[in-house]
């Protein structure tokens, strides 16, 4: 009590300036944000609010995040994450904590999301269709690159969208897990839930390089349409094809 009757003056203005602060209105928030984000709707709070529509721009095509919630608890920035966003737009589903590290990562915590692979044909020709999800404990991302993740990414009722037909493959998943060496950053083991097509696997990435090594079996595997697709990336073999890549970002 003490303390308290001798900084009196101190704490009304902290007091002050934090009711001060929880009243600046969520509109403010465009001003800092970069010019390939987009809120619209804006309302509430810096500390909690709400866009009604939201998107970004990547090679000048716009990706959808339909409403943004947003809740910043600037206290938690020393132990834990700080800001917690979530956004919903039709079926595609986002949510995350985010926190900063010194070394400039950003991690991303009790992240999730659920997406369709159509949403991807507008930044390059993936001819992959099926309902793509993901839940990570963590992920930690340093100059654009993913250096670390934990969880796992499932693609469920895939299909090759080939101008011929669409030809079913199966259900996937691939388990992230940081790497036991120092020099790989991320591992991810892919196997094949049920399907035509069965793909097993390994994927890592580091800071600077990746490697993909995929062996793919199955009848599908064996359809000369779908090989002369994959012919691209992918060796042929007897019981189906192989996927060799290496490069750096």
């Amino acid at each position: 009590m003490e303390w308290i009757i001798r900084h009196w003056r101190i704490l009304a203005v902290f007091v002050f300036v934090t009711l001060l602060l929880s009243q600046v209105p969520a509109r403010a928030i465009s001003r800092v944000l970069p010019d390939d984000v987009t809120l619209t709707g804006i309302s509430g709070t810096i500390w909690s609010g709400h866009a009604a529509r939201a998107w970004v721009e990547i090679d000048q095509q716009p990706l959808m995040l339909g409403r943004v919630q947003w809740q910043l608890q600037p206290w938690r920035i020393l132990w834990g994450a700080p800001l917690s966003l979530s956004s919903v737009w039709g079926q595609q589903a986002l949510r995350a904590q985010l926190s900063y590290r010194p070394d400039g990562s950003i991690v991303l915590q009790d992240a999730a999301f659920t997406v369709n692979t159509q949403l991807f044909k507008g930044f390059f020709p993936l001819y992959l269709g099926g309902a793509l999800s993901g839940e990570f404990a963590q992920i930690a991302i340093n100059e654009g690159h993913v250096t670390n993740a934990e969880g796992v990414v499932r693609l469920r009722r895939g299909v090759w969208t080939a101008r011929s037909g669409n030809i079913p493959l199966g259900d996937y998943q691939i388990d992230f897990s940081s790497a036991d060496s120092a020099a790989v950053g991320t591992v991810g083991a892919l196997k094949t839930i049920t399907g035509s097509l069965e793909l097993s696997g390994n994927l890592s990435s580091t800071l600077t390089d990746y490697q993909i090594a995929v062996e793919a079996t199955g009848p599908v595997a064996r359809d000369e349409s779908f090989r002369q697709a994959m012919s691209i990336i992918a060796i042929p073999n007897q019981d189906g094809f192989s996927v060799s890549l290496t490069g750096q970002y």
